[in-house]
């Protein structure tokens, strides 16, 4: 007999469950967005270029292009980092391209990023104030998530669960 596996779905049956288990649908959200080495480059970004460069360039994505096979017939792809830079700055970036790609690489501890393909275009520089800018979180959203945990005894969980519902009210912003 064929079952079909997608249209099972688990149960809630007042069991405990991992945490883990809970939120990936919000993990998700996130994780189909970038893959790791894509995340990792964007979140450090401003360390790796430094305080000129960051104002200047931003990272785009990650392509993978097949290199050859190896003796196990699995294809060896070569990563390259596209980076989007302004006119003014794209030959100064031209110019410590190789220092970028090692300290990306040196991040990571292997040869994650080949190359930097660099795309002129222009950046406007409120786009880098609104990424490391705060968001302010609203009363009603507060107040929900404290409703929410109100009923739980162990302060620790009821702490960690309010930094948790902050946390996830401000990304959602």
């Amino acid at each position: 007999m064929y079952m079909d596996k997608k249209n099972i779905k688990q149960k809630r049956t007042f069991v405990p469950q991992s945490i883990g288990d809970t939120l990936k649908k919000v993990n998700r959200k996130f994780s189909s967005k970038y893959n790791r080495t894509e995340f990792i480059i964007n979140s450090k970004w401003p360390e790796i270029v430094g305080s000129y460069f960051k104002e200047y360039s931003e990272p785009l994505n990650v392509s993978r292009v097949s290199n050859f096979e190896n003796d196990l017939g699995e294809t060896v792809y070569k990563n390259y980092l596209n980076v989007s830079v302004t006119p003014a700055a794209a030959i100064e970036f031209q110019h410590f391209k190789d220092t970028i790609i090692e300290k990306i690489n040196t991040y990571f501890g292997y040869k994650a990023i080949i190359d930097l393909r660099i795309h002129q275009n222009y950046i406007p520089k409120h786009s880098h104030m609104e990424r490391n800018k705060k968001k302010q979180i609203d009363k009603g959203d507060i107040e929900f998530v404290k409703k929410n945990v109100e009923d739980f005894q162990n302060s620790n969980l009821k702490q960690s669960l309010l930094n948790l519902g902050n946390k996830i009210t401000t990304e959602d912003k």
